[in-house]
């Protein structure tokens, strides 16, 4: 249900623009959120071939896409997290009202497959798998992603950052630390944060 929910909610964003603009444009440009790059892909290849408009879309970190916003950049459609919208809005780089919620991330824990799950249960089971792992994967904060400033934000007031840079593989993409965990060597206790995107619905 939640994926359908993002796939009607996103095709009627983009029917939207497409019934606005078809009078000066075959194109609809898009800026999102690399969190939503998967199911955002399907979506669009679909309604492209349906309707018969291009979508070209770029996507990046919710800072990198901040950043070519207050550079100038004029997409027809962004897809951000709420705050990161409402600051654009306040900024004058997407219309103000516009703004309407599809889905949103979730950040989990993930180890590679035939490794025993960790116990994270709780906050002190969290922080203790967490620091038993040899290695640790997450999206780099310094990209500006949500998930990634909220994991450094979470190690910091778990009192555990110092010992997890000692172990840390951070990664542009969540894809990249997914892409990671199934790289790794059978009982390497590695551990990865990757975030993925829900619909709402």
């Amino acid at each position: 249900m939640r994926q359908i929910g993002f796939t009607i909610a996103t095709a009627t964003l983009l029917f939207g623009l497409a019934t606005h603009t078809q009078a000066t444009a075959a194109e609809i440009a898009v800026l999102a959120a690399a969190a939503i790059q998967q199911p955002f892909e399907t979506v669009a290849h679909a309604f492209a071939h349906d309707a018969g408009t291009k979508v070209s879309v770029a996507f990046g970190s919710v800072g990198a896409i901040q950043n070519k916003l207050k550079a100038g950049a004029k997409p027809d459609l962004v897809i951000l997290s709420t705050a990161a919208v409402a600051a654009a809005e306040k900024d004058g780089a997407v219309l103000a009202g516009s703004r309407a919620v599809v889905g949103r991330a979730e950040i989990g824990v993930a180890v590679r497959d035939g490794t025993p799950a960790p116990d994270i249960s709780t906050t002190d089971a969290f922080k203790k798998a967490i620091l038993a792992a040899k290695l640790v994967s997450f999206t780099d904060p310094a990209g500006g992603g949500t998930a990634a400033v909220f994991v450094a934000g979470l190690l910091d007031r778990l009192g555990i950052t110092d010992a997890v840079k000692k172990k840390a593989v951070p990664f542009n993409t969540g894809r990249e630390v997914i892409a990671a965990v199934l790289r790794a060597t059978p009982n390497s206790a590695s551990a990865s944060l990757p975030s993925s995107f829900r619909s709402k619905a």
